[in-house]
C-alpha cells in the first residue's frame, strides 16, 4: 500500500492578518448594533462581545465609542462604494437601464449604510463627542451617491435640467427609507410605495430627455 500524502501544514496567521480581522469583526458588529439598536443604545461592551472580542482589544483597537462609530461608518462607506460600483457595471444598456438604475440606487439606500448613517444622524448631534464628525459623514456619503449619478444615468445625466430631477429622486427615496423606519412600515407597504415612486421618477426623468 502506497502512503497517503501528508497534507501541508496550515499556515500560522502573521500579527497583522489577526488585528486585521479583530477590526472587522468590531466595525462589523458595531454597525449591527446602530442598525438594531441605535447610536443611543450602543456601547463598546455591546459592540465587543457582539464581535466576540476581549474589551482589551476592543480598546486596543478603538478607544472610544465615537472613533469605533466613525471608523466603521467609513468602513461600510468603502465596501458599498464597491458594490455599488460593481453592480454599476451589471446594468444593462438601453431602454430598461434607467429603470434598472434606480433600483440599485434604492436598494442603496435601504441598505446598511443608509440605516446606520440615520441613526448617527438623529442622534448624533446631541453628542459632542461625534458632532464634529457628522458633516464629514453626511458629505461623504452624498459624493458617493452623486459620483455614481454620470453612471448610473448615462445618458439624462448630461441634460441641463436632469440634476434637479436626480435631486428629487434621491429625496423622494430618503424620505421613504425613513419612513420605513419611523413609521414602523411592513415590507409590503414599502415595498409597494416604491414602485409607485419609481414610476413617478421615469416620468420625472423622461420628461428631461
Amino acid at each position: 500500500m502506497t502512503a497517503e500524502p501528508r497534507s501541508a501544514p496550515r499556515r500560522r496567521r502573521t500579527q497583522e492578518e489577526r488585528s486585521a480581522t479583530t477590526r472587522r469583526a468590531l466595525l462589523e458588529a458595531t454597525i449591527d448594533c446602530l442598525v438594531e439598536e441605535g447610536y443611543v443604545n450602543l456601547t463598546t461592551t455591546k459592540v465587543a462581545a457582539r464581535a466576540e472580542v476581549s474589551r482589551g482589544a476592543q480598546v486596543h483597537h478603538f478607544p472610544t465609542r465615537a472613533t469605533l462609530v466613525i471608523e466603521a461608518i467609513q468602513y461600510l462607506i468603502g465596501q458599498v462604494s464597491q458594490s455599488l460600483f460593481n453592480e454599476i457595471e451589471q446594468l444593462p444598456v438601453g431602454s430598461d437601464r434607467a429603470d434598472r438604475a434606480l433600483d440599485l440606487l434604492w436598494s442603496t439606500f435601504r441598505g446598511r449604510l443608509f440605516q446606520a448613517a440615520l441613526q448617527i444622524s438623529v442622534a448624533g448631534p446631541g453628542d459632542p463627542e461625534i458632532e464634529d464628525k457628522l458633516s464629514v459623514l453626511n458629505q461623504v456619503t452624498a459624493d458617493l451617491i452623486r459620483g455614481s449619478v454620470p453612471l448610473l444615468f448615462p445618458e439624462e445625466a448630461s441634460h441641463p435640467d436632469f440634476e434637479d430631477a436626480l435631486y428629487t429622486a434621491l429625496n423622494t427615496m430618503t424620505g421613504l427609507a425613513m419612513s420605513q423606519r419611523v413609521a414602523k412600515l411592513s415590507e409590503a407597504e414599502v415595498e409597494g410605495r416604491w414602485r409607485r415612486t419609481k414610476a413617478q421618477l421615469l416620468r420625472l426623468l423622461e420628461e428631461r430627455d
